[in-house]
């Protein structure tokens, strides 16, 4: 048991330690906020696409089991999505409060933390099986979360909708996954291109992401940045923050734990699944905020806030399934 204490927080300092690199790269002055646009706009369209691309496209089709296990992890996470409006609506938080908080607890740092701890945790069945919940992530969750984005920023319904059918990163991640259903692959010289900017983008998001939290006003981001003469973003209320980050954290992994026990889900999917779903608040979530310019601030305190705390809740997470595994 001593050993997961240390392997799992030795897994998430790293990712910590590149937030507190950007943030004292924007406090001594070395980053501003066009080069933290700058960032934020390879990370949406190069990054995080070439990761889903990458990623997905080596799962493989899952068998009935599998699919009934991945079904119960995104009806889970859209429950979590359902749960945050129906609090934000009760508390009379703001369309980008309701949008950006729904968003934020539920979509987590699935490939880039939850992956590699499960195959140090788990095991490499585990790590295979669950993988297929990045997919659920960032195809579904991440949809929904990225039109709920757009609805806030006073789009229409439908026109919400085409445009997170249109993100770079929801397409990506449908594109990985339609390749692993048809068990297509990329050619070699194209799929270690796709590789190496694959590896670039957890980095240069995290390092973006402190940026972002050391400048007191940051400009839109994900797409090409110009001079602005736009306010910065109001600094947001710590209610949303919180609650996302206890629903995140806390309600997703219970919830998921006991769905994928009820449908019998393979064991492995179900510990796997478990830990995915406890990883703190995916980095992406700070890429898309600024991109659509909905509750950005507060996204960027949620990744940091949930990052934080997961050195000692996914500790706690990945003992428990471990246990739970050996009895």
């Amino acid at each position: 048991m001593t050993h997961l204490l240390l392997d799992v927080p030795q897994r998430v300092v790293p990712f910590f330690l590149l937030v507190a690199a950007g943030v004292s790269l924007a406090r001594l002055r070395l980053f501003d906020a066009r080069m933290s646009a700058g960032l934020s706009s390879y990370v949406y369209w190069i990054g995080f696409p070439a990761l889903l691309v990458h990623s997905l496209s080596h799962v493989g089709a899952p068998d009935r089991a599998l699919a009934l296990g991945l079904t119960a992890y995104g009806a889970c996470a859209l429950l979590v999505v359902a749960l945050m409006a129906a609090v934000g609506a009760a508390l009379r938080w703001t369309r980008e409060e309701r949008a950006g908080g729904s968003l934020s607890a539920s979509l987590g740092n699935s490939a880039f933390l939850g992956l590699p701890i499960a195959a140090a945790v788990l095991g490499p069945e585990a790590a295979r099986l669950s993988a297929g919940a990045v997919a659920v992530d960032f195809v579904v969750v991440a949809a929904v979360g990225v039109g709920l984005l757009g609805w806030a920023g006073g789009r229409s319904t439908w026109r919400s909708l085409m445009q997170a059918l249109r993100n770079p990163i929801v397409l990506a991640a449908m594109t990985g996954s339609a390749m692993a259903l048809l068990g297509l692959s990329l050619p070699g010289v194209l799929d270690r291109a796709v590789e190496a900017a694959a590896a670039s983008g957890s980095p240069v998001a995290l390092v973006a992401l402190g940026v972002a939290l050391g400048l007191t006003g940051l400009p839109a981001a994900g797409v090409p940045c110009e001079p602005t003469e736009e306010p910065p973003p109001p600094i947001p209320r710590w209610t949303p923050i919180i609650v996302a980050a206890v629903c995140k954290l806390l309600v997703l992994p219970v919830l998921v734990w006991f769905a994928t026990g009820l449908i019998d889900a393979p064991l492995a999917f179900r510990l796997g699944a478990t830990l995915l779903a406890a990883t703190p608040t995916a980095v992406n979530v700070f890429i898309q905020t600024k991109a659509y310019s909905v509750f950005e601030r507060g996204g960027a305190r949620i990744v940091a806030l949930t990052t934080a705390v997961s050195c000692i809740s996914l500790s706690a997470v990945a003992i428990l399934l471990e246990q739970y595994a050996a009895s």
